[in-house]
């Protein structure tokens, strides 16, 4: 998650912190404990993150995880005590953030776009699913059952397959993605913005 906080601006090529995370990530941790994930080393990330002033927002910085598909979201829940269910990844790159060891973590990608997502954003995808159902893959199904069918994003996806994409037709533009990989036991839900 240190390399989606500090995306780089499309226009000028520059690192910089994602929009407005000053202000929502104290928002989300009221009601999460928040760590990082990353390929890269701890040390790097640590100071990439407190270069831009954010470390202190997060309780751990994991790195160095590597797998062919995902990150190891399971073990570091168990090693936390956190709940599959009630965690969200929040990556920019769908073969590195979703779950390797688990199918219930749904997985935030964002900047996939031209234009760089707001912390604000996803401060509002994340209000969303808290709203429909009691906990996160049952309000990714219950939101998407909500959608218009996005036939034109399913196919073949980073060695997987996109089985089901839905697509939000009003206000708030993101695909709700159901992706399927050989080497993953069961499906990810993933969230595009």
């Amino acid at each position: 998650m240190a390399g989606t906080l500090i995306p780089f601006d499309p226009y000028s090529g520059a690192p910089r912190a994602l929009p407005e995370c000053d202000e929502f990530l104290p928002e989300l941790a009221r009601d999460f404990r928040m760590v990082v994930t990353t390929g890269d080393g701890h040390d790097s990330a640590r100071g990439l993150l407190a270069g831009f002033g954010l470390v202190n927002h997060f309780e751990c910085i994991y790195g160095d995880l590597f797998s062919p598909v995902g990150k190891p979201y399971g073990e570091i829940l168990r090693h936390l005590g956190g709940r599959p269910e009630w965690s969200l990844s929040i990556g920019d790159r769908m073969s590195a953030d979703v779950a390797s060891d688990t199918d219930q973590v749904v997985t935030l990608l964002i900047n996939q776009g031209d234009d760089v997502a707001t912390a604000g954003l996803v401060f509002l995808i994340i209000s969303t699913l808290k709203r429909h159902a009691q906990d996160f893959p049952a309000a990714f199904v219950a939101w998407r059952e909500t959608l218009e069918p996005a036939p034109e994003a399913m196919g073949p996806s980073y060695g997987g397959e996109i089985v089901e994409a839905h697509r939000t037709s009003k206000g708030l533009s993101c695909l709700l993605l159901t992706y399927r990989h050989p080497v993953l036991d069961g499906d990810r839900f993933i969230i595009q913005i």
